[in-house]
């Protein structure tokens, strides 16, 4: 399945800040207020522009503590909602409407919108939106720095030919949704986020995955710095799938990518939401906001 990589590049600060309430014209009534697409502006272009991108069934929400800090650093800081997430209806059907150009495109859009917000920009996601962050690693040369948060490569304790395997059964199959907690249900952390997820937009998530899996076996990444963050005890994804991405990425430019993995985190898949049932951003902030700052040191 060809994916969209069109880019659009804002080209000047009132440009992105106009580009920016298009995107936030999106955020209908049916939109919880904390899900609102945000931007925390400090009034003009900066040397440092951040997209932050929420994950799966979460919404902009997600970063409302991690925001300001990245803000703090001098930076403007763009956390957009992506396509079908955020609805006041957490029961919502709406999720089975998701594909990957969808998600791309929205993506893509923010990150197009940072190049006119910052004369350097860096885009940091988690989970699915971890795919995203290699994605733009991997094909994005204006992208300055990309910094991946547990990106989904393989499900659970998968192989990653295990998990293409039931990501191609599940776009076959009839969708249906999954409780993210078959114990707790409804009643899962955050409040705000959808608690089930529909299996065909996971498996259309997975798809981005796929194609940096492929692509890093035979291509350096076009971005300048490229991070992949994980887990030791992430529940929810195969972390030796985005280690092996990190290697091929290192093989191709030794001094331009990283491997990062926190070994002293309680078992949780989502290490960034400060509502999540066991936060830990004491550990985890510090650490992303280092990365974030090595964005400044990289050639342009």
């Amino acid at each position: 399945m060809p994916l969209n990589t069109a880019s659009n590049p804002a080209r000047s600060y009132g440009e992105a800040k106009a580009r920016v309430e298009t995107f936030k014209s999106l955020d209908y009534a049916s939109i919880l207020p904390q899900a609102y697409t945000k931007l925390y502006d400090c009034g003009e272009r900066t040397g440092l522009a951040v997209v932050l991108l929420h994950g799966l069934t979460n919404h902009p929400a997600q970063f409302v503590q991690f925001a300001p800090r990245v803000q703090q650093l001098g930076a403007n800081v763009f956390v957009p909602r992506l396509p079908e997430q955020g609805d006041r209806n957490r029961m919502t059907a709406r999720l089975a409407r998701l594909t990957a150009p969808m998600l791309l495109a929205s993506a893509t859009e923010a990150v197009d919108i940072a190049c006119g917000l910052g004369d350097r920009v860096c885009v940091l996601g988690i989970s699915t939106s971890g795919l995203l962050c290699a994605y733009f690693a991997q094909h994005r040369a204006d992208v300055t720095h990309a910094i991946a948060v547990s990106p989904v490569f393989a499900l659970l304790k998968c192989a990653y030919w295990q998990s293409r395997m039931i990501a191609a059964a599940l776009r076959t199959l009839p969708d249906f949704f999954m409780w993210w907690d078959p114990r707790n249900k409804e009643n899962i952390l955050p409040p705000t986020g959808y608690p089930r997820f529909s299996t065909h937009a996971l498996a259309q998530c997975l798809l981005i995955g796929d194609d940096v899996y492929a692509c890093s076996q035979t291509s350096p990444q076009a971005a300048g710095r490229a991070t992949i963050v994980t887990n030791q005890r992430d529940p929810a994804v195969n972390n030796h799938a985005a280690e092996h991405v990190a290697a091929q990425w290192q093989a191709h430019r030794p001094h331009a990518s990283e491997y990062y993995q926190f070994t002293d985190l309680p078992s949780n898949h989502d290490i960034i939401d400060p509502e999540n049932a066991e936060p830990r951003i004491d550990i985890v902030y510090p650490v992303l906001l280092q990365f974030i700052q090595k964005t400044m040191e990289v050639p342009q």
